[in-house]
């Protein structure tokens, strides 16, 4: 992700934003690096996460990112939440911050930050974790060498966590180690389900492993390679980490 997209991200309140007035997505970035549309939660469909200060997403993963967070400080992994829910409105001003015509400029803001209507955060099934007290400032690619960005890799998925946008990840969008998607449930795989279905990313659920909310946790699959043959897990060798985020930055769009 670019500076200045890092630098919207990191002034995002993690308040909802459901009294904001809906605004529409710009339409020329409607298919620009495969965005899909997602609506917008309603927001009595929203709750706020007891764990997190500030941060508000759909009722029904709720207790699943409250699980996901104490089973990550049994381990001294003390996780924190950049973003969670976003309205498309909010989400407008952030795509469209310092740009002088936003819809002439779309095609390269798009590569780093999801058009108003096409971001994930608007479903309340979104959250972008951060690495408290780490050595690396949110929302950027070395949170993937963090113990909070190398325990999601291995423990999200049981918790019914997806990563969104993988290294090299087939949708063609920036690298986002942080951003991960809540799919406990039928409501939230159906909401997510052209995405899974047309751009596969690990660490993800296998259909036939999938758990709900109140359900048990499950293994989540291999992490060593992705469909086709990317490398996209995260190595426990800081140098092979690194090495991971400079091959990664080359293979992006």
């Amino acid at each position: 992700m670019r500076p200045s997209a890092l630098i919207l991200l990191s002034l995002l309140p993690l308040t909802a934003h459901a009294g904001d007035d809906a605004a529409p997505p710009p339409a020329p970035v409607a298919r620009l690096f495969n965005h899909l549309p997602y609506g917008e939660a309603a927001p009595a469909d929203l709750q706020p996460v007891p764990g997190l200060a500030g941060c508000v997403m759909a009722r029904a993963a709720v207790p699943d990112v409250e699980r996901l967070l104490a089973a990550a400080r049994a381990e001294g992994i003390a996780l924190g939440a950049l973003s969670c829910f976003r309205s498309i409105a909010h989400q407008r001003q952030l795509f469209c911050a310092g740009l002088r015509d936003c819809d002439g400029e779309a095609a390269l803001r798009a590569r780093f930050v999801a058009p108003p209507g096409y971001s994930e955060h608007a479903t309340g099934y979104a959250i972008d974790f951060v690495q408290r007290g780490a050595d690396c400032r949110a929302a950027e690619q070395c949170f993937a060498l963090t113990p909070g960005g190398q325990w999601l890799m291995r423990r999200a998925a049981a918790f019914g966590f997806e990563l969104s946008f993988p290294a090299g990840n087939r949708q063609g969008v920036g690298w986002e180690p942080w951003h991960w998607r809540w799919v406990g449930a039928p409501a939230a795989r159906a909401r997510f389900a052209a995405a899974r279905t047309n751009f596969p990313a690990p660490p993800a659920i296998p259909p036939a492993q999938m758990k709900t909310a109140a359900g048990h946790e499950v293994r989540p699959p291999s992490l060593e390679t992705a469909p086709g043959g990317g490398d996209y897990a995260v190595s426990t060798s800081r140098g092979e980490a690194a090495s991971l985020l400079a091959t990664s930055a080359m293979r992006r769009p």
